[in-house]
């Protein structure tokens, strides 16, 4: 049996945190951007993970080609 973190957020509640849509963090999810783990019907993700998926939202750490130019 896996160990859950005793810390786990829905993907309902993280999003009401840090201001996004849970449909929005489920597509993350799906496209292995933000750690999550589904208990039954409900995913669930933690604080630290959120952080993360934060930070490697960073404008430094994208390619040049992805940024767009601003006028």
């Amino acid at each position: 049996m896996i160990k859950l973190p005793k810390n786990l957020l829905t993907l309902a509640e993280a999003g009401g945190k840090y201001g996004f849509s849970p449909g929005t963090l489920k597509d993350y999810v799906n496209r292995g951007r933000l750690e999550a783990v589904k208990k039954g019907r409900v995913w669930y993700t933690t604080d630290e993970a959120m952080k993360r998926y934060i930070q490697s939202r960073d404008l430094e750490k994208i390619p040049k080609r992805y940024k767009r130019k601003r006028h």
